[in-house]
């Protein structure tokens, strides 16, 4: 019979299993155990982005600080017109001209309104009529009689149409009268 070589038994070693044992045996690389070496690789910085220009915050604030002043001014103005004390009607005049009454009053061009107060307390808005600072008043449209006053005041006056000299004084208004025209 042949003598056939028997298979050998390796031994590995086992690695870690000794108490104390700080290296690993059997290995190509002899590296040391513990904590002397650094595991991780050191992170370089990362650079920042840059950011876009209408992200950056002085961007930003400075737009909406702009669009509150540009809000601010606009209600700043829409008050200033709704409360302007400054239109007022002056020497109103009536006058007859071919039948037809002629209103014409001294003021700034601006928004008027006109009321017709017949002698029996009807009041008719005639503002429709008014052209800048005058009003011409057809006969033949009957809005007038010989008892008819009429009230011109600034559009933006929102109170009761009344002929007392004082109430028309503090509404920047003044009236005259038919019987009153220059004939």
């Amino acid at each position: 019979m042949l003598d056939r070589p028997r298979p050998q038994t390796i031994q590995r070693p086992s690695l870690g299993s000794s108490a104390g044992q700080t290296r690993l045996h059997g290995s190509d690389v002899v590296r040391p155990l513990g904590s002397t070496g650094s595991v991780l690789p050191e992170l370089a910085e990362a650079p920042q982005r840059e950011r876009k220009w209408w992200l950056h915050p002085a961007f930003l604030v400075s737009v909406g600080l702009t669009v509150l002043a540009l809000l601010g001014a606009a209600a700043w103005f829409v008050i200033a017109a709704v409360t302007d004390d400054s239109v007022q009607v002056t020497g109103l005049s009536i006058s007859d001209d071919a039948g037809n009454a002629h209103l014409d009053w001294n003021g700034p061009d601006d928004a008027y309104s006109m009321f017709a107060v017949h002698g029996n307390g009807e009041v008719v808005d005639l503002t429709q009529l008014i052209r800048g600072t005058e009003a011409w008043i057809p006969s033949a449209a009957g809005l007038y009689g010989d008892d008819t006053c009429f009230v011109v005041r600034p559009a933006s006056v929102d109170a009761e149409v009344s002929l007392d000299a004082s109430a028309l004084s503090g509404q920047r208004g003044q009236s005259t009268c038919v019987a009153d025209a220059a004939r």
